[in-house]
């Protein structure tokens, strides 16, 4: 079973992280209507027929493979609290074994019901999955009113397959526009000094927010974006912001019926003015935006961009934060509760609404470079600005204070380090300070005395990418 496009770095990851749980989405709506147990497994069990990727599985051995698998059963849970069903869920993962990367479980959780899809991410996407779910409350209606549906396969992965084009090298004049300036000594695009491999458990904090007029306008979704791209560059203190943007790629009929991986973080540089409106900013963002998936559409894939871009590995990103709105993730009379959103390997902002003019910032944080106080006060601050500015899309951005420069900070590609902090992270890591010494001269180096060759790693992986790392 030959991969998607879209499916080819996500399995690349797989490779790396062989049954991590960094690599699911662990999604869970929840309802209080009175309904039988026994219906929403019948009506789980069916939609997870309908759908093929449930009966994909992956093996180790030469990279990650797709091989065919028996659907999971749905599985029945009881859970006397919250805290319990959540601890349970904290620990769910899919080991790459050959057998089925998409799993659902029905919780009973006092007198409510939840339905938990759990998917590999190289296997289906957000859409994927809440497609896979609206099939689910499509079949337990359908029962309830003695209509009961008949079999049907939701889209056809062989058709998707013979429709996508072939992988081909991303058009570095393309995609100069998003990654210009990317990796120049002092250049900022992240909240913090470098990325790392994503974790199992990262930092999650959710915020409320109402926007009472946005949900009705359809240029919502654009607008939120790009206050999120806004908010990383006054934070920063620039006049451009460098995010990540999923993106919604399905076009075709084809590609919306069938739940598979399919999306992309675009990599989307976005002029941040003084004047800048929300309204404005969308404009832009789509514009960047359509003609990426124009490029995505004929095979040119983002990511690939990570090793096709030097500046982008001395940088050791593509993008700072990367910005999810969601704006059709609603069931009605069932709440979304999502645990996991994938691999994070710095932050992640999804947006989405959950009822009339209220809508939830979700922020997830890698926990080795942040701490669980500035990951709340990122997530507030974007709240905060999501409100004011959904109200009021034409009027300039709401202040957004820059955080406060650091005197003595050193410019490397791709950002700035601060030396205290540079030598704390190699004492956290193993090598005290008196076996340091940190060159601040370009190119920026750390010193390592009485170390051996095969430590030099543990060094590298706290440092910023663009800090050279050698023995004494």
């Amino acid at each position: 079973m030959q991969p998607l496009p879209s499916q080819v770095a996500m399995l690349q990851l797989a490779a790396q992280h062989a049954g991590a749980r960094a690599l699911v989405i662990d999604a869970s709506w929840r309802t209080a209507q009175p309904i039988d147990t026994a219906a929403i497994v019948r009506a789980a069990t069916q939609a997870l027929a309908e759908v093929e990727a449930a009966g994909v599985g992956a093996i180790i051995g030469d990279g990650v493979r797709f091989v065919p698998a028996d659907r999971a059963p749905v599985t029945v849970e009881d859970f006397a609290s919250g805290d319990a069903y959540r601890a349970w869920r904290g620990e769910g993962t899919l080991l790459l074994d050959g057998g089925p990367l998409v799993r659902v479980a029905v919780v009973t959780l006092g007198t409510d019901h939840c339905v938990r899809v759990l998917a590999h991410h190289a296997v289906l996407d957000g859409f994927a999955v809440t497609r896979l779910f609206r099939r689910i409350v499509e079949r337990l209606d359908a029962e309830a009113a003695g209509a009961p549906l008949p079999y049907a396969r939701c889209g056809d992965l062989a058709a998707l397959a013979a429709a996508a084009p072939s992988l081909r090298p991303p058009d570095p004049l393309f995609w100069s526009a998003a990654t210009e300036d990317l990796g120049a000594p002092g250049h900022e695009i992240a909240f913090t000094v470098r990325p790392a491999p994503p974790a199992d458990h990262p930092l999650q904090h959710r915020v409320t927010f109402s926007a009472p007029t946005a949900v009705h306008r359809r240029s919502w979704p654009g607008e939120a974006a790009a206050v999120v791209a806004a908010y990383t560059a006054r934070h920063l203190g620039t006049e451009t912001a460098s995010v990540g943007v999923i993106a919604n790629l399905r076009r075709t009929d084809l590609e919306r019926a069938t739940p598979v991986q399919w999306m992309a973080a675009v990599p989307t540089r976005l002029d941040v003015p003084a004047d800048a409106t929300p309204a404005a900013l969308a404009a832009d963002l789509y514009r960047w935006l359509g003609a990426a998936a124009e490029r995505i559409a004929t095979g040119e894939r983002p990511e690939q961009l990570a090793t096709a871009v030097p500046a982008a590995w001395r940088a050791g990103r593509l993008f700072g934060p990367i910005v999810n709105i969601l704006p059709d993730v609603g069931v009605p009379g069932w709440t979304l509760d999502v645990a996991a959103w994938g691999p994070v390997s710095d932050c992640l902002f999804s947006v989405h609404p959950v009822g009339e003019g209220e809508f939830v910032v979700d922020g997830v944080f890698h926990p080795d470079l942040y701490d669980a106080a500035g990951a709340a006060a990122h997530v507030q601050a974007v709240a905060g600005a999501l409100a004011a500015a959904l109200a009021a899309p034409d009027e300039p951005l709401p202040p957004i204070p820059a955080r406060a420069v650091d005197p003595d900070r050193v410019a490397v590609p791709g950002g700035w380090i601060v030396p205290g902090r540079v030598r704390a992270a190699l004492a956290a890591a193993g090598f005290p300070d008196e076996r340091v010494e940190l060159l601040t001269e370009a190119p920026v180096t750390v010193v390592l005395r009485g170390v051996e060759p095969e430590e030099l790693p543990r060094a590298r992986a706290v440092l910023p990418p663009g800090v050279r790392v050698r023995r004494a």
